[in-house]
């Protein structure tokens, strides 16, 4: 006959230190759990912002670029076009060079505007991205440069108002249509002497026209320039140092 043991179901109680110790383990792994999950949390963060740092040297160094190009182009192309379209107003009609007239109408036209390199500012702003910078200094820095540029970006909306919408628009609309229809429209250039002249009044306010646009282009604007170019190298040159 087999002889059945039943099995002990008489556990040994825990003392208090026994209970204690496994307490203490719990709560060191969840601890340590939890100051690890911060560390991580912290370097990733370190990462995110020294990748935000190097991305916004980068915009900084392209508006620097973009900057000097104006600048560039505004003190030789646009002064020598803008130059020489006011003398056309000082000459006799019958006697003007109808080609060359025609030429520097359409060239000192061009005009090109400041276009930042905003996408990493546009990121740390709205992305919630400034919370990984406790440097008010660094806060301080975006400000002031998004105020530059601005300010900058401003006076450009002006000068292309008072450029295109006043002046321009008040030379076609006293030009003789058919030539104008020619040069822009059929890409003929006119040849000859001789435009249609303008009454006294018109000349008088185109005149004043020229000479605003022309000191928004040879002052007010290279001095703008100059203000935010040195905004941008002075906030590049704080973040190398970060």
């Amino acid at each position: 006959m087999d002889v059945h043991h039943h099995p002990d179901l008489h556990h040994k109680k825990k003392n208090f230190k026994e209970y204690f110790l496994e307490f203490l383990m719990i709560f060191l792994a969840v601890t340590l759990g939890f100051f690890a999950e911060n560390i991580r949390e912290h370097s990733d963060e370190n990462s995110r912002a020294r990748g935000l740092i190097a991305s916004l040297l980068v915009d900084l160094q392209k508006d620097t670029a973009t900057i000097n190009w104006l600048s560039e182009f505004r003190s030789t192309q646009r002064k020598l076009r803008l130059d020489s379209f006011y003398q056309f107003l000082n000459v006799s009609p019958g006697k003007v060079d109808r080609k060359r007239y025609y030429q520097f109408l359409r060239e000192m036209q061009e005009f090109y505007t400041f276009s930042q390199s905003n996408g990493t500012i546009n990121q740390l702003k709205n992305a919630g991205y400034l919370r990984y910078f406790s440097d008010e200094e660094l806060l301080k820095r975006i400000s002031e440069y998004e105020f530059f540029v601005q300010d900058f970006k401003n006076d450009e909306t002006m000068e292309f108002h008072l450029h295109y919408d006043r002046l321009v628009e008040l030379i076609k609309g006293n030009s003789d249509n058919e030539s104008m229809y020619q040069f822009y429209v059929k890409k003929v250039v006119p040849e000859g002497s001789g435009i249609k002249p303008f009454s006294p009044e018109v000349l008088q306010t185109m005149k004043a026209l020229m000479i605003e646009v022309m000191w928004y282009n040879n002052s007010q604007m290279p001095m703008q320039n100059e203000r935010v170019k040195n905004k941008s190298i002075a906030f590049m040159e704080y973040l190398h140092t970060k």
